[in-house]
């Protein structure tokens, strides 16, 4: 399996579209909360998002992992363990430390007690970084057995709908089955993109019977059933991928693309521009939940990218890129090719 320009391109697309997707989620949900009422477009879509969103954000995060699991303890620790602790705790603090300095109108209560707690219950949505450190050393430590053996246990996983009150085992249980299928499944995901460039008004059809169908299992109530919802969200994750590639192959994807490569700088901190904007358009009496979402959204993204090419260069990078004093290996060390890249 070899990685061309175009495939990188549609991965980079799919991590940017699903980075879109969750940043959308959390700006419609806080103006609701803000508002008192839900926005009417971004509810039906973040409603139709919900089984798939999550899946296709820890499926593509398999999909280059082979290489890692296979490479050298040293490379494997620095890159996939040292890597997201190190963005994990100091965002964690960074985050804590705002919503304890300033004032905002959650009902989420933060203090010490939230930092002390966060090697153990992460805190907001950087659980995500935190489960996918943890992905990652379990297929390494599973990486020599069976497929049919770790992929029957990651299901099981899933069909217990762990539910303990602790996001780090419930959320492990409910979407590691998604990344097991981006790492075994990649040739077959890598082909169906091939496939999708040699037959796009075939792919347009499927991917958009595959939408229709999610629309109809989650609009009609069935969602709360296990099967359906693992199979809607494999089916979106498909579609979504379709869509993606078509996207690229007619060069309509490069702003996801721009934001899928540097998908980490919006993941960390799209949180602050966010809740800026909701909170300066609402004192400037913007009441409409949808427009407000939206600006909301394209302040979340937008800022994190910009910020980042403000610091980069400057002592302040440290907030998005790991100094080498926090690394194993100095940046720009290459590993030696291995057998199962």
């Amino acid at each position: 399996m070899t990685a061309t320009k175009p495939r990188i391109d549609w991965v980079d697309a799919a991590k940017g579209l699903t980075m879109v997707l969750v940043v959308m989620k959390h700006a419609t949900y806080n103006d609701a909360v803000a508002l008192h009422k839900m926005p009417y477009l971004f509810n039906i879509l973040c409603e139709f998002t919900i089984p798939f969103r999550m899946p296709l954000f820890f499926l593509v995060a398999g999909l280059f992992a082979a290489r890692s699991l296979r490479s050298d303890l040293r490379s494997f620790i620095d890159g996939k363990v040292l890597h997201f602790v190190y963005f994990y705790l100091l965002w964690s603090a960074i985050q804590i430390g705002l919503k304890m300095a300033l004032p905002h109108d959650s009902e989420w209560v933060v203090n010490y007690k939230t930092l002390l707690m966060i090697p153990v219950e992460p805190f907001g949505i950087l659980w995500f970084i935190y489960e996918l450190s943890l992905f990652f050393v379990a297929m390494r430590l599973m990486r020599d057995l069976p497929k049919a053996l770790v992929i029957g246990l990651a299901l099981a996983l899933y069909f217990t709908k762990l539910h303990t009150g602790w996001t780090v085992p419930d959320e492990f249980a409910g979407r590691f089955i998604f990344f097991v299928i981006g790492v075994y499944g990649a040739p077959y995901i890598f082909r169906m993109a091939e496939l999708v460039r040699a037959r796009p008004l075939a792919a347009l059809g499927v991917g958009a019977a595959l939408y229709l169908a999610i629309g109809t299992v989650v609009f009609s109530g069935e969602i709360e059933i296990r099967t359906f919802e693992l199979s809607t969200a494999f089916a979106g994750a498909a579609a979504t991928l379709i869509l993606v590639v078509l996207l690229v192959e007619r060069g309509l994807a490069a702003p996801l693309t721009y934001i899928g490569s540097r998908s980490l700088y919006v993941f960390l901190a799209f949180f602050l521009p966010m809740a800026a904007t909701r909170v300066l358009l609402i004192k400037l009496g913007v009441t409409h939940g949808d427009f407000l979402t939206l600006l909301s959204l394209a302040m979340a993204v937008g800022m994190p990218l910009l910020a980042f090419r403000i610091v980069e260069n400057t002592p302040l990078s440290f907030v998005f890129v790991r100094p080498d004093a926090f690394r194993l290996k100095p940046r720009g060390t290459k590993e030696p090719a291995t057998a199962a890249a």
